[in-house]
């Protein structure tokens, strides 16, 4: 879908907005137990190692879920544990979740999220049994939800980063964002900037002949986006340039996510 150098960028940004819409979904709860990751490979392996079918251990990953959320005793948190375990299992399985946030996507559908938990009635009301029950009756309810969220989130990121949005969405932030004004950024380096957004990295050659500037001109342009944070000259390869995302930015090509 991107680059790896973009990648690396999008997920540092999309923590931000599973903190923000996991303390949503959790009322506030949004520093979930650290889970380590020797914790998370053991568990993974022990809980769905026997289930060799891939769809079946992605429904068996939502199952453990829903039934994390009834645990006796409650604690606080446990909806922001149960979502990053979630996440976690995810990733164990190449869903690659650190690009498309599954806390947005039940951050955005919260009713029917709790709805399909009964997160929003007392769990003390007719006890463990009743619990039992209401988990039991809920559980299909609960799975279409999140695989329906799954495949909202993950088609609106493919739509978002690919090649024809991404252009959109940089013409616009060239035409519109204070910021690239303010700080003398040129139009003419857009054609540059999109293409180091999609490839990730280039050769700082080549991103001067995408400007189309004469070299001075050029080279002043870069520094400016370097100033901005949009491009990154590692000191290790003075010759190479790479993506830099700033959630400003990001935030163009994302509006509707909290990134900051």
């Amino acid at each position: 879908m991107v680059a790896p150098e973009t990648a690396s960028c999008l997920s540092e940004l999309l923590e931000v907005t599973n903190a923000h819409y996991s303390s949503v979904i959790d009322r506030g709860h949004c520093e979930p137990e650290i889970l380590e990751r020797a914790f998370i490979l053991e568990h993974h392996q022990s809980a769905f190692g026997d289930i060799s079918e891939h769809r079946r251990r992605i429904v068996a990953v939502l199952c453990q879920h829903y039934q994390r959320l009834y645990e006796r005793p409650p604690r606080e948190g446990k909806g922001a544990f149960a979502l990053a375990l979630t996440i976690e299992h995810f990733a164990q399985l190449g869903l690659q979740p650190h690009l498309w946030s599954l806390s947005r996507g039940l951050g955005r559908r919260l009713d029917e999220y709790k709805s399909a938990t009964s997160m929003n009635e007392s769990m003390g009301k007719d006890g463990f049994l009743g619990g039992q029950i209401r988990t039991g009756g809920g559980l299909l309810a609960f799975i279409d939800l999140m695989l329906d969220v799954c495949h909202e989130e993950v088609d609106h990121m493919t739509t978002a980063l690919s090649r024809h949005q991404l252009r959109e969405s940089v013409t616009h932030a060239f035409r519109t964002n204070s910021r690239l004004t303010e700080a003398g950024v040129s139009p003419e380096t857009m054609p540059a900037l999109l293409a180091l957004l999609i490839q990730g990295s280039l050769p700082r050659t080549e991103f001067v002949t995408f400007t189309g500037l004469p070299r001075e001109a050029a080279s002043d342009q870069l520094d400016r986006l370097i100033n901005l944070g949009l491009v990154v000259s590692p000191p290790s390869n003075l010759h190479r340039l790479e993506v830099g995302l700033p959630a400003w930015f990001a935030q163009d090509l994302l509006p509707d996510f909290h990134l900051a």
